[in-house]
């Protein structure tokens, strides 16, 4: 899974990309919105977590640049903004999963990404996937690989 964070805060920088690649997440940081611009045409990200303003210039236009991209891309947004025009922002921004003050706690924010995009059913720990059917417990007609699983017996 790739992200990139746009912020011109390092220390969002360095807290958010420790919590998303203990999830295991590919990191790219930008400061820049000319930047973070030029990534998300060239790569296809997963998910964007942005800061509202960097340096004083709004940063929805990397958003919608991210899902011409990929359609599937998630969008963490990063504002202390209260008024009754932020859900507005729903409607702006297709891609937008939530909005979130920077001051929330980093691992809040890696699992809100984590589960914007895995969605309600959260993933399986690595050695539960690789595992052996009869390491588990369960037989070989339950698991995802039962077929081959059945002809190898054959």
């Amino acid at each position: 899974m790739l992200a990139l964070i746009l912020s011109d805060d390092a220390l969002i920088h360095h807290r958010l990309s420790a919590s998303l690649s203990k999830r295991g997440f590919q990191v790219v940081l930008s400061e820049s919105r000319a930047m973070a611009t030029a990534h998300v045409r060239a790569w296809a990200f997963d998910l964007v977590i942005l800061a509202e303003r960097v340096n004083g210039t709004l940063t929805h236009s990397v958003a919608l640049s991210a899902e011409k991209r990929a359609p599937f891309v998630k969008t963490v947004l990063l504002t202390d903004r209260k008024d009754t025009d932020i859900d507005e922002l729903y409607d702006l921004l297709p891609s937008l999963v939530s909005i979130v003050s920077p001051t929330v706690s980093p691992e809040l924010i890696g699992k809100i990404a984590l589960s914007s995009i895995n969605g309600p059913n959260p993933v399986p720990p690595r050695e539960a996937m690789h595992a052996h059917p009869s390491d588990t417990g369960a037989s070989s007609h339950s698991c995802a690989g039962g077929r081959a699983l059945r002809r190898l017996k054959r």
